[in-house]
């Protein structure tokens, strides 16, 4: 008897969650699809079922951690777009993020900028811009940052996020953070 199709999708969805945290750990290239699979107790075979390529998932996979962002949930009616920033901005730049909590796949798959599969790097890129259309529907109702503005300020909360991980000094890590969420703060109007 075949699988459902909500088994179908629950058990992508295992795979999925389960490659964005393996990526996160090891990067593309240091992660193998029989690792991903035998981390989800499922086979190779099982795989191929869902995805084509090793680059298929990891797009897949990073489009999936990115749609759990609170930047891709819908913005609570009660805050303003500001406000909204705001609180984005202050979570993204927190002790929490840095540790795991709701992890950006930006931030968090950052070693894998220099890698050579060309499907991977669009998706990192597609995820990169997105977050920039992001930000800036927002930004745009309440400033007058521009485009130039944005990817300044993405650049930098990524690139903190990504540093703070490997600092061991806590007040370092407070340090960085509290000084770019008042650099990106300015750039996004004064949030």
């Amino acid at each position: 008897m075949p699988y459902t199709k909500d088994h179908k999708n629950k058990t992508r969805e295992k795979i999925l969650d389960s490659a964005f945290r393996q990526f996160v750990l090891k990067g593309f290239e240091g992660v193998t699809i029989d690792e991903l699979m035998s981390n989800c107790g499922l086979t190779r075979g099982a795989f191929y079922a869902h995805f084509t390529s090793k680059a298929e998932l990891y797009r897949e996979a990073l489009n999936f951690a990115a749609s759990g962002t609170k930047l891709a949930n819908l913005k609570p009616e009660d805050l303003s777009n500001k406000q909204w920033l705001c609180m984005l901005l202050n979570e993204y730049l927190s002790l929490d993020h840095v540790k795991g909590k709701n992890p950006c796949p930006l931030a968090f798959l950052v070693t894998d900028i220099n890698m050579k599969n060309d499907e991977a790097n669009i998706a990192y890129a597609n995820t990169f811009y997105g977050m920039n259309a992001a930000i800036m529907q927002y930004a745009k109702s309440y400033t007058e940052c521009d485009e130039q503005d944005i990817l300044s300020v993405t650049a930098m909360i990524i690139g903190a996020v990504a540093i703070a991980r490997k600092l061991q000094d806590l007040d370092s890590i407070h340090s960085l953070l509290e000084a770019c969420r008042r650099e990106a703060g300015a750039k996004l109007g004064g949030i």
